[in-house]
């Protein structure tokens, strides 16, 4: 049985299938889809993108992933693609919405 996630990402459309337990940003790596990072660590916010569909298919953020997107104003359907988990899909990211 294959386990595997289904990711989308926009606006390219371009799609990949990920194990559960892998991140955003790794998930667009596999895909060659490019989010610019900064630190990696959740903290600095540069690779915010925007949940389109799949939201509650995501780990939970931590209180460090929080506590930057409140500093940076980003509401609820927003995430740091290197420390969101997508644990279910499909989940749809737009990676330019930031």
């Amino acid at each position: 049985m294959d386990d595997r996630v289904e990711v989308v990402f926009e606006p390219s459309a371009t799609r990949v299938f990920v194990s559960p337990g892998a991140t955003i940003l790794s998930a667009s790596e596999a895909a060659g889809v490019e989010i610019v990072t900064g630190c990696t660590a959740g903290m600095c916010g540069t690779d915010a993108v925007a949940i389109l569909v799949g939201e509650a298919g995501l780990s939970v953020p931590e209180e460090h992933e929080r506590g930057t997107l409140e500093r940076m104003g980003l509401d609820s359907g927003f995430r740091l693609s290197c420390s969101a988990r997508i644990l279910r899909g499909p989940v749809h990211v737009r990676v330019d919405a930031f």
